[in-house]
């Protein structure tokens, strides 16, 4: 998961919406912070995480 800074507030990406929506975080001048690898984030463009929990 990315953490972005942007004019809303600091925002979890997914590493597939950040590939996807490159463009747009670009163009909107999102800061980059830093990565984390936790799979209870959750993504605020798709609601998703990088990868599901296995029960």
């Amino acid at each position: 998961m990315h953490l972005f800074e942007t004019e809303e507030g600091d925002k979890w990406v997914c590493v597939s919406c950040g590939q996807e929506q490159a463009e747009l975080i670009e163009e909107k001048k999102w800061e980059f912070i830093f990565d984390k690898d936790n799979p209870m984030l959750r993504c605020s463009i798709c609601g998703q995480g990088d990868y599901e929990i296995e029960d």
